[in-house]
């Protein structure tokens, strides 16, 4: 790899006005650092506003009218994270492409760890959690969780990881080559490379403000991560259809024989509604299940774009 390169910082914001000062500064002040000592040639800060109702625009603008190394790319609505963090990387000019969340709870000084990583080879390098001891209880269990589901149905991923991490000029331009609207870059880059370095941080308390990933947000994510990458769940509801039509015939057969070998009733009209109930709910599960892939196809054939950009702020 070239050493040194440049670099290009990428920070998708959503009502984030309180964090956005801070987050700039601390920013600027540690490209300029890496600049001075030969880590990197040049740099630049590409801020996404997606679609905020605050003033997190008006903070980006002003960023961008004081200062040349400031990109400010603004969506017409809000389209959500992922896509917020495609329309950066895609803005991006400079050779190597780091994604940050604007509150940085991901460790900003752990990007020189990256820059070093690129110069070693890897195209791709990980930020990575070292542990969750930061996170609430809930979260901190609904996220091994995913994890767990994800590693079950064998989609591609590195426990701990979100989307902090550096990619190079080259994979992003493949990133491009995938167009689906419903994206989850942290197991889509591994459609594009295999060969990756891992950066472990320690995960910061937020300074200022509250986070806009809530509890439904998480769980939109995970689903799209799950219906994106594996047919699994689809296949696990035929797999579940088999057992219970073998069982129903086991217990046809067990019925019959007790009805005129033994000629006995077999009793139970509670067991029979339970069943009922228990067949009702599987069945309305596996209705769930295949809904999110129609509409995830529905949502595909129409073709629309993932994000609309009103405006790109660049300096010539």
């Amino acid at each position: 790899m070239n050493c040194p390169a440049s670099l290009s910082i990428v920070i998708p914001c959503y009502d984030e006005e309180e964090v956005l000062p801070s987050t700039y500064a601390r920013l600027k002040e540690l490209c300029l650092g890496w600049v001075n000592a030969g880590k990197i040639t040049e740099y630049e800060i590409v801020f996404v506003n997606d679609g905020s109702t605050d003033k997190t625009f008006d903070i980006m603008r002003g960023f961008f009218e004081s200062d040349q190394n400031v990109v400010v790319v603004d969506f017409r609505k809000n389209f959500g994270f992922q896509s917020a963090i495609s329309a950066g990387l895609y803005a991006a000019k400079n050779e190597m492409i780091v994604s940050i969340d604007s509150d940085l709870q991901n460790d900003p000084e752990k990007i020189a760890e990256m820059v070093a990583k690129y110069y070693e080879g890897y195209e791709m390098v990980l930020g990575v959690r070292k542990d969750r001891a930061a996170d609430k209880f809930f979260k901190r269990i609904t996220a091994q969780l995913f994890y767990k589901l994800v590693s079950f149905f064998g989609i591609p991923s590195v426990y701990n990881h979100a989307d902090f991490r550096l990619l190079s000029r080259d994979i992003v331009a493949e990133l491009k080559n995938f167009p689906e609207r419903a994206r989850y870059l942290r197991s889509l880059i591994f459609s594009v490379e295999s060969k990756y370095a891992c950066v472990y941080y320690e995960c910061r308390a937020r300074a200022l403000g509250r986070s806009k990933f809530n509890f439904s947000k998480m769980v939109s994510l995970a689903i799209d991560g799950i219906t994106s990458f594996s047919a699994m769940p689809i296949r696990l509801i035929s797999l579940l259809g088999i057992v219970m039509f073998l069982f129903s015939i086991i217990g046809l057969v067990y019925t019959l024989c007790v009805r005129f070998f033994l000629q006995a009733v077999v009793p139970g009209w509670a067991s029979v509604l339970l069943i009922i109930l228990f067949l009702g709910g599987i069945q309305n599960l596996s209705l769930g299940v295949i809904g999110e892939y129609l509409s995830k196809l529905y949502l595909e054939a129409k073709q629309r774009p993932p994000y609309i950009i009103r405006r790109e702020y660049r300096h010539k």
